[in-house]
C-alpha cells in the first residue's frame, strides 16, 4: 500500500467499525425490546465488543499515523462526511452511507462466519 493512502484506509476501517460497533448495539436493544424465543443478546454483545476492539485499534493506528478526527457525521442521510488533521493539514472525506452500510454488513458477515468457524472446530 502507498505510504500516502494507508492513511486513507485506516480511517476508512476506523469509521466502518465504529458504526458496526454502534449499529449492533442498538439493534441489540430493540432485539431485547421483543418477544422472541430465543435470547441474541450474548451473540450481539460479542459482535459489537470486537468491532469496538477493532475500532479503538484503528483509532490508536491513526493517532500514531499523525492523524486526529475533528468531526463526522451525515449532513443529508445521503453522504457521511469526515474532518480530519493528518500531519498538520486538514482534508475533508467523503463517504456514501450506503455503501459504508453495506460494508458493515461485510464485517458483520465475516464476524458471524469466524464465531461459527470457532464454534464447530471447537466440537470437532
Amino acid at each position: 500500500m502507498e505510504q500516502s493512502n494507508e492513511w486513507r484506509e485506516t480511517l476508512h476501517e476506523l469509521i466502518i467499525y465504529g458504526m458496526l460497533f454502534k449499529a449492533v448495539a442498538l439493534d441489540a436493544k430493540t432485539i431485547n425490546q421483543s418477544e422472541l424465543k430465543l435470547s441474541y443478546e450474548p451473540i450481539l454483545e460479542s459482535v459489537s465488543a470486537a468491532a469496538e476492539r477493532k475500532h479503538h485499534q484503528y483509532r490508536q493506528q491513526f493517532g500514531r499515523m499523525g492523524g486526529k478526527i475533528r468531526s463526522q457525521g451525515t449532513k443529508d442521510g445521503f453522504l457521511y462526511e469526515v474532518l480530519v488533521t493528518f500531519r498538520g493539514l486538514q482534508h475533508e472525506v467523503i463517504y456514501n452511507v450506503e455503501v459504508l452500510k453495506a460494508e458493515c454488513q461485510v464485517r458483520l458477515n465475516n464476524f458471524l462466519q469466524a464465531f461459527t468457524d470457532e464454534q464447530r472446530n471447537g466440537r470437532a
